[in-house]
């Protein structure tokens, strides 16, 4: 039987909320979208207003140390949280359906008397003075982020009228989180633009190793042997897939250092062709996790393809004008001399002068011989890089 009236006897009443002070503490929630390391102090004045012993932030769907952010008082306790093994059997996971449906969900509406009592879980919360909490669902269904208000222990159950006010206040939160997310996006999408102008194909995932963008280049490789299959990164071999998954998820923390966890590039075979090439990073910043739009990404380096002339390395190797790399770098693309000549503005005549220093300085004769040496510069450029 589930609780319907706060415990009479022994408790505190309700806290009074000073409606300014928490308007305060949620207009930082908005600063926090721009300056993330003020969310500590977030959840500290909303701790405070609240008459709280502390707050956090978690994924119900995914509960880490690294994937919280808290009160310092909430340090301790959730130390043990994780090293005793409570985020593994996480008894306010009943809640969900409340946080789904109503947006908050309190110890009192999937608890019952003797649960609330008895349970090794509010026992173990109790030891560090932690008594009823209240969440708050401010995230999307798929990914959803709980705020949690603990209350002291010799306090009373939230009341209704407070948490009615909780309810309020998830637009606010909501609408950061929201912000947050949107920056990630734009982030990662630039990056995906600054790797298709270097020649690089990059595929973007979440921290469910869900994949949330890919700049052409990599659509252009995926295939029969690497593919996309319900926002999951494939190959056609099962041990090539789960070293991508492991992957993907060791480099959300600190593991992917360890001796005994491969970080090196992982091979995806091809029929009649050389291995895809797949490196995993990290993107780093100062955003959480859970507020972020993609956190890692794939590049896939083909062997097969031609590697891109670097104009920078061809002028330093043959002591190339700039006008003659251009002339070098578009006869790798395959144009002739005429195509060339209308392209830069120039006569064609020019264009052959241009090309005879560029034999005179490379050594070569024929149109053939300097692309195929020019491939083979940039072939060893692209390995040592």
């Amino acid at each position: 039987m589930l609780f319907t009236a706060r415990f009479p006897l022994g408790l505190l009443g309700k806290m009074r909320i000073d409606f300014a002070k928490l308007d305060q503490a949620l207009d930082r929630a908005l600063e926090a979208a721009v300056d993330h390391s003020l969310w500590p102090s977030v959840l500290q004045g909303l701790a405070n207003v609240t008459g709280s012993f502390g707050a956090n932030i978690i994924p119900a769907s995914k509960r880490a140390p690294g994937l919280v952010i808290a009160t310092e008082s909430m340090n301790r306790p959730l130390e043990d949280y994780f090293n005793d093994g409570w985020h593994e059997n996480e008894w306010r996971l009943r809640a969900i359906p409340f946080l789904l449906r109503q947006g908050t969900a309190c110890d009192q509406q999937y608890t019952s008397r003797d649960d609330f009592e008895r349970q090794a879980y509010y026992r173990f919360q109790a030891k560090h003075g932690i008594g009823r909490t209240c969440m708050v669902n401010f995230s999307t269904p798929e990914d959803m982020l709980v705020l949690t208000l603990h209350r002291r222990l010799e306090h009373d159950f939230f009341a209704d009228d407070e948490i009615a006010i909780f309810r309020a206040m998830r637009d606010r939160l909501m609408t950061s989180s929201i912000i947050m997310r949107s920056a990630s996006k734009q982030r990662a999408s630039g990056m995906a633009e600054a790797f298709e102008m270097t020649d690089v194909a990059a595929i973007f995932f979440d921290r469910f190793g869900k994949v949330t963008m890919m700049n052409d280049l990599a659509s252009r490789l995926l295939g029969r042997d690497l593919q996309v299959t319900d926002r999951q990164l494939r190959s056609r071999r099962h041990s090539e897939t789960a070293n991508i998954n492991k992957q993907m998820q060791s480099i959300l923390s600190e593991h992917w250092l360890r001796p005994d966890r491969s970080s090196g590039p992982i091979f995806v075979a091809r029929d009649g062709a050389r291995p895809l090439v797949v490196r995993i990073q990290r993107l780093g910043g100062s955003l959480p996790d859970f507020f972020s739009h993609s956190v890692g990404v794939c590049l896939v380096e083909d062997p097969e393809a031609t590697p891109r002339s670097e104009p920078g390395i061809l002028r330093q190797v043959f002591g190339l004008t700039p006008a003659e790399t251009d002339i070098v770098i578009m006869l790798g693309k395959g144009q002739s001399l005429r195509n060339i000549a209308e392209a830069k503005s120039i006569t064609y005549e020019t264009v052959r002068t241009h090309l005879r220093s560029i034999f005179s300085k490379t050594e070569t004769s024929r149109q053939a011989e300097l692309v195929a040496l020019m491939g083979r510069v940039a072939t060893k450029s692209w390995l040592r890089s």
